[in-house]
């Protein structure tokens, strides 16, 4: 553990830049990535297999490292709990359901109302204030997401609430991750892999969904061992040296990196909306990189200021 803070701590502020927007794009390109797997495929299955393949991967690292204490009190538990359930399981299943009813270039930007589900409850609901700037972003983002529902043939409307709605779940994992933010990064994130990605197969096998060929199975969860797994554990590099604010808004890039594969590879179509969409939450997301207390982001463990000095 000390090891990798280490290692961590000797990045320089532009290498730590570059591993946290590698880290930002391989988390945002999983969504056009996995887009052609799923066909045909329940959509809690596909989000269990792509959530094993991350706790797989962070498993496996935890172990390589020697396996460092949790570091979770049990009072935390719960809050780990509502994690798993919200971010694990809940809201993996909400998106894959979008994303398969729709693009995954308005799948990718449509997840930028994270930064406003996760803005608005740290503050409402756990008391934390921000500045009038980020509120700012926060209404440009949900105009380009109005801008998006309103692009005819790019998101229908039980889809783009699909996406929404596991965005708000991931806003509340967010915040619920705040709690035991002191914890180990690897075995968190372990843990709400396999526990997750175990969970959902295991409800979409009960409900009768048919299990895809190996090397499907095997290529979706390849993308959350590269896309989640390893996009954990370059965030928590940059983390380390950036801080929590500044790498959550550097993170704001994802959502856009996952619409740019879409469009290009994919070959998905772009409208006026889509642009006008973009713009919007370009904009929106612009401000909370700006804002030095802006909200952490995506569904990622915080590693608090104190704490990372007294690891130093």
């Amino acid at each position: 553990m000390m090891g990798a803070m280490k290692d961590a701590h000797n990045l320089s502020r532009a290498s730590a830049i570059g591993v946290t927007l590698l880290s930002a794009c391989l988390f945002g390109i999983a969504t056009p990535a996995v887009k052609p797997l799923i066909e045909g495929i329940a959509a809690q299955l596909g989000a269990g297999l792509l959530y094993l393949g991350m706790g797989t991967g962070l498993g496996a690292a935890y172990v390589l490292r020697g396996r460092p204490p949790p570091g979770i009190l049990p009072a935390e538990v719960p809050w780990l709990g509502v994690s798993l359930l919200s971010g694990g399981i809940l809201a993996p299943w909400l998106i894959f359901w979008g994303l398969s009813q729709s693009t995954a270039t308005a799948t990718s930007l449509l997840a930028n109302t994270e930064v406003v589900f996760s803005t608005l409850l740290a503050r409402f609901l756990f008391g934390e204030h921000y500045s009038g700037r980020l509120f700012l972003g926060v209404g440009l983002i949900v105009g380009g997401a109005i801008a998006l529902g309103g692009a005819e043939g790019t998101i229908a409307p039980l889809p783009a609430l699909a996406v929404v709605c596991a965005c708000a779940f991931w806003g509340v994992d967010n915040n619920a991750m705040r709690k035991i933010a002191h914890a180990d990064a690897s075995f968190v994130g372990c843990v709400k892999g396999l526990v997750s990605g175990s969970t959902n197969i295991l409800i979409a096998l009960f409900l009768g969904a048919g299990a895809p060929s190996l090397r499907t199975s095997f290529s979706i969860m390849a993308v959350g061992w590269l896309c989640y797994g390893v996009s954990f554990g370059l965030y928590v590099k940059g983390l380390r040296v950036l801080g929590a604010a500044r790498t959550s808004a550097f993170y704001g890039t994802a959502p856009f990196a996952g619409a740019l594969v879409g469009i290009c590879l994919l070959r998905e179509p772009v409208s006026w909306n889509l642009f006008a969409a973009a713009c919007l939450m370009g904009a929106g997301v612009w401000l909370h990189v700006i804002d030095p207390h802006a909200p952490m982001g995506p569904h990622i463990v915080d590693v608090p200021d104190d704490l990372r000095s007294r690891n130093h």
